[in-house]
């Protein structure tokens, strides 16, 4: 039996979710290397953007690439198509000459009747990803472990003297960031799994109470919004490249979650136990 070193390689290890996966590789562990435009942290780093030819050397002597890398700053559908989607095909297309598996990091946003510009973006790189014989994990709201991405834009809408509400009903599905890392140091020594994967807590959990944590436990003071016409205020904001707090793409993905997660009795039936979300702020 081998006692050789596991290599796997993160692309966005510098945002806020590649890190915490880079962090619990590591951990576990596994050799990490950084792939993106700069340096994260203390792992071995090669140069990569998704706009950019692929150039084999950049897997060289790598059993595992993670691909969390997406260029959130685009809006533009075709301009996402060629740089998240063709750049996710030509990352494992050279994968694939290198027999390396490639494990995509997905998003909840992504099902089969989203509208959201995002999520039918990823559905395309699960396609890509699914028919290469790698894995996909579709993450829900990532929260706790000192929260960055989508918790860090609501803690920043929370602190609102209003705080706008888009109906009555909204919910998301939460992944505490800990159980991320864990999940992640399992599953990429697991078998293959031929279709995607949800990493999130199967209870919906209500917009307005995630905003309520995002306030350090302290209940906002909620105004509703019809979400429509500022989907629409926003698309044309965005239009003229006007700085905004939020995108309208993520917008839509609010009022249009997705109805559950996909095989959410995976994780305890291969023992990890998913925590729920917690009002608490200085729970888990």
């Amino acid at each position: 039996m081998s006692d050789r070193q596991p290599v796997v390689l993160v692309t966005g290890a510098n945002g806020f979710v590649g890190g915490v996966i880079a962090r619990a590789l590591a951990e576990s562990g596994c050799r990490v290397i950084d792939l993106g435009r700069r340096a994260a942290g203390p792992y071995e780093h090669r140069g990569y953007s998704l706009a950019m030819p692929v150039a084999d050397a950049l897997i060289e002597d790598v059993d595992t690439v993670i691909h969390c890398a997406y260029d959130l700053s685009l809006t533009d559908a075709r301009a996402i198509e060629t740089v998240n989607v063709q750049g996710t095909r030509s990352l494992v297309e050279v994968a694939n000459r290198s027999a390396v598996r490639v494990v995509l990091v997905s998003s909840m946003s992504a099902y089969a009747e989203t509208k959201q510009i995002y999520g039918q973006a990823k559905l395309r790189c699960e396609r890509i990803v699914l028919a290469s014989g790698g894995k996909v994990l579709r993450l829900g709201l990532v929260w706790g472990s000192g929260e960055g991405g989508m918790i860090g834009t609501l803690r920043r809408l929370a602190r609102l003297p209003l705080v706008p509400v888009f109906g009555r009903d909204l919910y998301q599905f939460t992944i505490h960031a800990e159980d991320v890392g864990a999940a992640f140091a399992k599953f990429v020594g697991d078998p293959p799994f031929g279709e995607p994967l949800g990493l999130a807590h199967p209870a919906r959990v209500p917009f307005e109470r995630i905003l309520s944590y995002a306030n350090d436990g302290r209940t906002p003071r909620f105004v509703q919004v019809p979400w429509t016409p500022t989907y629409r205020a926003l698309r044309l904001a965005e239009l003229a490249r006007l700085p905004l707090p939020v995108r309208a793409d993520s917008l839509l993905g609010l009022v249009r979650p997705a109805a559950h997660v996909p095989n959410a009795g995976y994780w305890p039936e291969h023992g990890l136990q998913l925590r729920p979300f917690a009002s608490d702020p200085d729970s888990g």
